[in-house]
């Protein structure tokens, strides 16, 4: 019970912050601002999309030769993973296991599918954490790197032994844990995705052992998807007619993106996102309105291709309940 209220009541409180930023900031400011953008939405909405297409390509990479789907099924399960970590009332940790059931229904087995996924996040992350020392090393440069000397360090220090413990979970008996943990959260209606759990070590093993230029491609692969993200927040501002250089762009994409990301217990991040972008605009002198704007702007993906993409989701759902195929790609 608590379990399934907890996600509704972090939305509330994250509904609740982005209110409060709002009304504190120039109401007026903020609507100019967002308005401003017009259709140069379509834009960033395509640079969105590019993001997730890449994201599905580094996917399809870790899996190699063990998986033969097409291109266009990664990317639809990508799209549908995106669409229910930032539309749906739970952490962002969601998307993820229902990608993975998705792929099962492509005979793809449990076991292959879940190892993928934690793998994919595992180089996802990595390559996150990259992307935003890269963006704090740019601040360093215009607000002095003894400022950001102590947080450099302790944050790197968090995202290593995070990576570092995240990785030995998966490659040792630690599997055995995360089974039961993905049995307890399946929930009933997911008996197939419980009977794979009994595999997973194995998955694992066959997916890390001898594969590390499948891996290390992943990983630059989801290095550019990040990078490409600094167009969203390049684009945005510039439509809203603020001078930004694609350098600082980057840091407010990066730390940002990290921001947001280190808030997954609430769906979608909100006002933790707001904040975040409110934060690093005052460092680079962006006014607190149009930083606002900034992070309300990137929603609009969010809400554009999350929308179609959770409806793919439910008739995918529903064609394999109803016992049809799903479409070859």
């Amino acid at each position: 019970m608590i379990r399934r209220i907890l996600p509704f009541f972090a939305l509330t409180v994250g509904l609740g912050l982005t209110i409060l930023l709002i009304a504190a900031a120039n109401l007026t400011s903020v609507i100019h601002s967002f308005t401003q953008i017009g259709w140069g939405v379509l834009t960033i909405v395509g640079v969105r999309a590019a993001m997730i297409a890449i994201n599905a390509a580094a996917w399809r990479q870790l899996l190699g030769t063990l998986v033969k789907l097409p291109f266009s099924v990664f990317a639809l399960l990508r799209w549908i993973r995106e669409a229910i970590d930032v539309l749906l009332p739970v952490a962002s940790i969601g998307g993820s296991f229902v990608s993975a059931r998705l792929l099962t229904y492509w005979h793809v087995a449990g076991a292959t599918a879940l190892a993928s996924v934690f793998a994919d996040v595992l180089l996802q992350t990595a390559a996150q954490a990259v992307f935003a020392l890269t963006g704090a090393l740019l601040l360093a440069r215009v607000v002095g790197l003894g400022t950001l000397l102590p947080a450099l360090l302790a944050g790197s220090a968090v995202v290593l032994t995070a990576l570092s413990g995240f990785y030995v979970i998966q490659r040792h008996r630690g599997a055995r844990l995360i089974g039961r943990v993905l049995w307890m959260l399946s929930g009933r209606e997911e008996l197939h995705v419980r009977r794979s759990l009994f595999g997973f070590q194995n998955a694992e093993d066959a997916l890390w052992r001898g594969r590390k230029r499948n891996m290390a491609v992943a990983f630059v692969t989801h290095t550019c998807a990040w990078t490409l993200g600094t167009l969203e927040v390049w684009f945005a501002l510039h439509f809203m007619e603020w001078p930004v250089t694609f350098e600082q762009a980057l840091v407010l994409e990066s730390l940002g993106a990290s921001i947001s990301s280190a808030a997954f217990f609430i769906p979608g991040s909100w006002g933790v996102q707001e904040g975040g972008y409110i934060l690093i605009g005052q460092l680079l002198g962006i006014p607190a309105p149009l930083a606002l704007s900034l992070s309300l702007a990137k929603r609009i993906p969010d809400l554009l291709l999350g929308t179609p993409g959770v409806f793919a989701w439910r008739v995918l759902e529903a064609r394999h309940l109803f016992g049809k195929s799903v479409p070859a790609g």
